[in-house]
């Protein structure tokens, strides 16, 4: 038996679109329609028809209430809904049946809900959690509820078995459109409407209960196999549209495929094993450290240079002309140093090709070789005189098990020029 929705409570149906609740109602309704506007066209009038039956639930005394009485009990509400609005719908309510005359007499301004009106309440308030689907949940409760008869009809137990036939090809024909045009959003939607355990269980049990009643009886041994067929169409679409809600939204890292809820539960619920595969694949920085602001200036404050005079260091030894000359060689000399060592990488990453796709070798070499690599390269690159290209790809490369988690493709390549003509033996 499908679980009872509290009264007045919307739970899981908040999450559903406004407009698809007010086509559910529509849809609902149009059986005993007398024409395309007999449903108002916002979904506040069912809350505030939901709040007048709280107000009669509540207030209502052994005579009823006054038409005063309800507009004073809805005064101040936390909706913003005006008198004017609350008196609108209290006279289309009373015109309807919702509310009747507590004594059948002209003028009498005492009101009562009539109990079909609250069932109304509480049906629109199924359709907006699940769109329909309890009520398949009902007919199968009321269809096992003929079979459990000492003496159960054969003609009301075929009716039964047609009918929850048709009710499931109804719900998995439109899963399958939505399936073929909807979007992941319309699907998750879909999927929460749909969630519910006890079809297959409940399918099974009443082909069972057909076998061990109506054995030998054709018609209702075939109603029963049709039954299971279409159960097993409706389940195929949900598997359908679960599998598109993981390829197009879950493989997009689409954190919106499970409600904040669901995922709460996951939390407190789910294995260990599995919980700690969520973030396996995702590439994140780290956290940056948090410093409160009074321990920053505590910090600051506490803080003293050891000298606030900047004395310039010792000349060496060999700076003969005191004017720097020495060091200045000396940095020259390095970066010649530097320069020709990183000549010797890129001819060894090259290989005596003209080009080479460093990737690999990136990946090999591990952090920090693999960082020291792509410095010196991008120096040669960004070098004038050197004959170096490099080419970093926008593409990013993942892989959570490597040494290197992360990077870019990067392209080494030989361009010759005047000053350094290619050759395939060492430049330097």
């Amino acid at each position: 038996m499908a679980e009872q929705i509290a009264f007045g409570d919307e739970g899981d149906g908040a999450a559903l679109e406004a407009a698809v609740r007010l086509a559910n109602w529509r849809a609902f309704m149009a059986p005993v329609a007398e024409d395309a506007g007999a449903v108002a066209r916002h979904p506040e009038v069912a809350r505030l028809a939901v709040a007048i039956l709280n107000v009669f639930a509540e207030h209502s005394g052994s005579q009823g209430l006054t038409r005063a009485e309800v507009l004073e009990a809805l005064v101040g509400n936390a909706q913003g809904w005006s008198q004017d609005l609350v008196g609108r719908r209290l006279s289309v309510l009373t015109q309807l049946g919702f509310l009747e005359p507590y004594i059948l007499k002209s003028h009498h301004d005492r009101y009562v809900v009539r109990p079909a009106g609250l069932a109304g309440a509480l049906a629109a308030e199924r359709l907006a959690e699940h769109g329909g689907v309890d009520e398949l949940i009902l007919l199968l409760d009321r269809a096992r509820a003929v079979f459990d008869r000492s003496r159960p009809d054969p003609d009301a137990a075929l009716d039964y078995l047609v009918s929850c036939r048709n009710a499931l090809r109804v719900f998995a024909l439109d899963l399958q459109r939505q399936v073929a045009i909807g979007t992941p959003a319309e699907l998750m939607q879909s999927q929460r409407q749909h969630d519910h355990q006890g079809f297959t269980r409940q399918v099974a049990d009443l082909n069972k209960l057909v076998t061990e009643r109506f054995r030998g009886q054709w018609a209702l041994e075939e109603a029963a196999a049709a039954l299971i067929e279409a159960e097993q169409f409706y389940r195929q679409q949900l598997m359908a549209a679960a599998d598109k809600v993981v390829e197009q939204a879950g493989d997009s890292l689409n954190f919106d495929v499970l409600t904040v809820a669901e995922y709460t539960d996951a939390a407190f619920k789910g294995d260990v094993a599995l919980l700690s595969r969520v973030g396996g694949a995702l590439v994140a920085d780290m956290p940056a450290v948090w410093i409160e602001a009074s321990s920053l200036f505590e910090t600051v404050e506490g803080f003293a240079p050891r000298s606030r005079v900047r004395v310039r260091p010792p000349l060496p030894d060999d700076d003969s002309d005191g004017e720097g000359d020495g060091a200045l060689r000396r940095a020259e000399e390095a970066y010649e140093r530097a320069r020709g060592r990183r000549r010797l990488l890129a001819d060894e990453l090259l290989a005596g090709a003209e080009e080479a796709d460093l990737t690999a070798a990136l990946y090999e070499a591990g952090w920090p070789l693999a960082a020291a690599i792509i410095t010196d390269v991008l120096a040669l690159g960004d070098d004038p005189a050197e004959p170096y290209t490099v080419t970093v790809q926008d593409g990013l490369l993942a892989d959570p098990q490597a040494s290197v988690t992360y990077l870019h493709s990067l392209r080494l390549r030989r361009t010759p020029s005047p000053t350094h003509p290619a050759s395939t033996g060492r430049d330097v």
